[in-house]
């Protein structure tokens, strides 16, 4: 059968000015991605910040057991240090010191064993416990205000017994292992950074082609408007391509625009909320990034837009529709979810599985790690799936009983 080329535009150009009119389809299309996603960002970045500075500010509740055993100088450090709210085990007589800590009624415990200040005097070896919750934040932060305050102690009680002995404090070191990083800025940004991106542009891509593919078939149905359409000059194969033109438009330019979107706002963050370490999280996109990121939004778009459309006319309402659509969304989100998940490598069996595949196609190359014989796996076979996909749904708009089924 010819597939008219002209026809197919006509179609095209009349779903798509009616879906820009559909206001649900410009909130997922354009609102979301632009304005919705860095507003979020934003909120959620200055909540957290805010958060972790005032609990860094307030002073961490310390219960310390045998400070009678502590020297007179190292005590004072802890009494006087005020970032340290210090008490002794007084305050919890006849309580399990370990059951008070987990249950937050205090944020550490020092355990300063037995005769410990005399163990210093006579250069005895001899240690100090420190038990915190690390599952609590305030918690971690008392454990580094009370190693501030015991290291310099320990460093200066070295220096003291070295002189003694009219030895050099360098006798301690005698090599230094220093750390020499080789991985490019881009590539560690997009190790810590590059997650989040693939999994947001393939939620929006999703989205973005749901409320059209919706109203392009079930909404049509319920308006009574499909059989007139299906009166006029164009076959039901033109139909389908038309719509599924549509579709697929409004799911590329929502993943397009929240990459965009979302790029600015990652390095936005990275450079006004986090300047000392912002070089970490700026994502950087050259072509190569960017060309790669189309060809893996390109046939997943088409994909989601052929299944969409499918189910679209399968579904006798728009209620309906929604519901078999909302079911889908856990087969997108899941594997979208893997390019968060740390030392989930790519290979041949990942790439033929459709958005795992571009998630972690994506997220490499954020990176700046392609591996372009994957990439053509992973292209040839969502495209294919897409292929499949779209004459499936032709061939469901060409069956009467399921068009109009009851």
């Amino acid at each position: 059968m010819k597939v008219r080329l002209e026809k197919i535009f006509i179609i095209f150009r009349k779903e798509l000015k009616d879906t820009l009119r559909d206001r649900r389809t410009m909130i997922f299309m354009l609102l979301v991605p632009i304005v919705a996603i860095p507003a979020l960002m934003l909120f959620m970045s200055n909540i957290m910040i805010s958060t972790v500075s005032k609990i860094q500010e307030e002073k961490a509740h310390v219960v310390v057991e045998g400070m009678q055993y502590l020297p007179a100088d190292l005590r004072d450090s802890l009494l006087s240090a005020g970032r340290l709210k210090i008490d002794s085990t007084t305050s919890f007589v006849e309580k399990n010191l370990l059951d008070s800590l987990r249950s937050g009624q205090f944020d550490a415990l020092v355990v300063i064993p037995e005769n410990f200040d005399r163990a210093i005097e006579i250069e005895s070896p001899t240690e100090i416990e420190i038990y915190y919750d690390r599952a609590e934040m305030k918690s971690d932060f008392a454990l580094d205000k009370i190693r501030d305050i015991l290291t310099p102690y320990k460093q200066n009680l070295v220096e003291s017994r070295l002189a003694s002995r009219d030895l050099p404090p360098e006798i301690l070191t005698p090599f230094e292992v220093s750390r020499q990083n080789v991985a490019s800025a881009k590539k560690v940004a997009g190790k810590e950074m590059g997650g989040m991106l693939p999994y947001l542009i393939i939620i929006m891509c999703f989205l973005g082609a749901m409320y059209p593919a919706i109203d392009l078939a079930a909404g049509e149905k319920e308006r009574g408007t499909l059989e007139t359409l299906l009166v006029s000059p164009a076959t039901r194969g033109e139909f389908v391509i038309g719509k599924y033109l549509v579709i697929l438009t409004t799911g590329v330019v929502a993943a397009l625009l929240a990459m965009a979107s979302l790029t600015y706002s990652i390095n936005y963050f990275a450079d006004s909320l986090m300047s000392e370490i912002g070089d970490i999280f700026a994502l950087q996109f050259d072509i190569q990034t960017v060309v790669m990121i189309l060809l893996m939004i390109l046939p997943l778009a088409g994909l989601f837009a052929s299944i969409l459309l499918s189910l679209s006319i399968f579904a006798r309402s728009f209620k309906e529709a929604q519901s078999y659509i909302t079911a889908l969304n856990m087969f997108i989100i899941l594997p979208a979810f893997v390019s968060f998940l740390p030392g989930f490598e790519l290979d041949y069996k990942l790439a033929l599985v459709p958005v795992l595949n571009a998630s972690l196609i994506m997220k490499d190359a954020i990176a700046g790690t392609i591996q372009w014989n994957l990439v053509i796996v992973a292209f040839v076979s969502t495209l294919c799936l897409c292929i499949l996909s779209l004459y499936f749904c032709k061939h469901w708009f060409e069956r009467e009983q399921v068009l109009f089924r009851t």
